[in-house]
């Protein structure tokens, strides 16, 4: 299949602005030189290389720019061109002063606003050549020029192409004013726009923080849930099996918490609960896991906790939840807990075989009377003897 056909080259807006004044001052340079030229015996050659000049001449090369590569640096050699050629027409035909200077100054300008100094430099050498080549071909003649037709015209032509670069400088300014005021607009509006991404992903951010924490809470004591517990306990027992830690698991439940529900109300129980979980957040250290296992019972995951201090910690829980039943209006007077205590590494290595001794350890103190707290054998065993309840 052929290539599919592509779009046209779009020549530098430099090519057609000097097309368009280079017609028109050439037009203008044609009548100088026919003034000039009028009476004096001229060939009918010249007529017509000064036609070809100065009336083909700029749109031949304004078909090379535009087909070039670089239509700019084609139209920068143009304007050396024409210094060059009009230097030849000026040196030719005896240094009309009028032509020589308007000609000149013409190229010259176009050349130092294309280039600047170095343009003008251009300018000058390509004059300069142009010049000896015209002297080479035609001698040295020198013809001033007093004819006030060609004065009047040069000084129109020369003022109208001055007014016209002004007026091309002119569009220009204000074309590189809009670009710069509407590159300020878009610029303002990515910085909009950047900071409403920053704002939608810090918001994103906090949603997704939120969700996870809601995904990892429980909705009434506020308390990790099982999820969050079942994630939690092989990598905190990986890290205290590396750092040569125990890891204390107690299982707490609020005893018989059926009877709060019928005697009380659902509400009495779920307040139960809150007030036990905020005991045990409340007290639980930093790198404590508090947790709500279900129902009624509540883990607590303590890392670098040996048995006496355990024991010591589910015994502060213990009283501290009694003390709330007999000091706080608003609750049942007879509340207490049994908790049943597992050690890592003394009677399991993985989170089942612990949770399932720490049941076991709940369920002796359940069979043994309630309101106590057991640790699994085999640890010390003073520590294991049920606790007189209390109150």
């Amino acid at each position: 299949m052929p290539p599919p056909p592509t779009a046209p080259r779009q020549p530098h807006w430099i090519v057609r602005a000097h097309w368009v004044m280079r017609s028109v001052s050439f037009v203008n340079a044609f009548a100088f030189f026919s003034l000039h030229l009028a009476g004096r015996g001229y060939s009918t050659w010249v007529w017509l290389l000064l036609a070809l000049q100065f009336l083909v001449y700029p749109h031949l090369i304004y078909l090379r720019a535009c087909r070039a590569e670089n239509s700019q640096q084609a139209e920068l050699h143009n304007l050396v061109l024409d210094c060059f050629l009009v230097a030849i027409w000026v040196s030719t035909t005896g240094f009309p002063l009028w032509i020589t200077f308007t000609l000149f100054i013409s190229t010259a300008i176009n050349n130092a606003i294309s280039q600047g100094y170095r343009g003008i430099f251009l300018a000058l050498g390509a004059f300069g050549l142009g010049t000896l080549l015209g002297i080479g071909i035609g001698g040295f003649q020198l013809i001033p020029e007093d004819n006030p037709w060609i004065t009047g015209l040069c000084v129109f032509g020369l003022s109208w192409y001055l007014l016209g670069i002004g007026r091309i400088a002119h569009t220009r300014a204000l074309l590189l004013r809009t670009v710069r005021e509407n590159l300020k607009q878009r610029e303002q509006e990515l910085r909009n726009a950047n900071d409403t991404l920053q704002q939608q992903l810090a918001e994103n951010l906090t949603l997704q923080r939120s969700l996870h924490e809601q995904a990892n809470r429980d909705a009434l004591t506020g308390l990790f849930n099982r999820r969050y517990l079942i994630d939690t306990f092989e990598r905190e027992l990986a890290r205290c099996s590396r750092e040569s830690q125990p890891l204390c698991l107690m299982l707490i439940d609020v005893d018989h918490f059926k009877q709060v529900n019928d005697g009380h109300g659902h509400q009495m129980g779920d307040l139960v609960l809150q007030e036990l979980g905020q005991l045990l957040a409340r007290e639980a250290r930093q790198q404590d896991v508090a947790c709500r296992f279900g129902g009624e019972e509540f883990v607590m995951l303590l890392p670098g906790l040996p048995a006496s201090a355990a024991h010591e910690r589910a015994e502060q829980w213990r009283r501290g939840f009694s003390e709330l039943g007999r000091t706080r209006d608003d609750l049942p007077g007879a509340l207490s807990l049994s908790i049943g205590v597992a050690l890592f590494p003394a009677h399991g290595a993985n989170p089942e075989s612990l949770l399932r001794v720490a049941d076991q350890a709940l369920y002796k103190a359940k069979t043994g009377g309630r309101n106590r707290v057991v640790i699994h054998a085999p640890v010390d065993a003073a520590m294991q003897a049920p606790q007189p309840a209390a109150g």
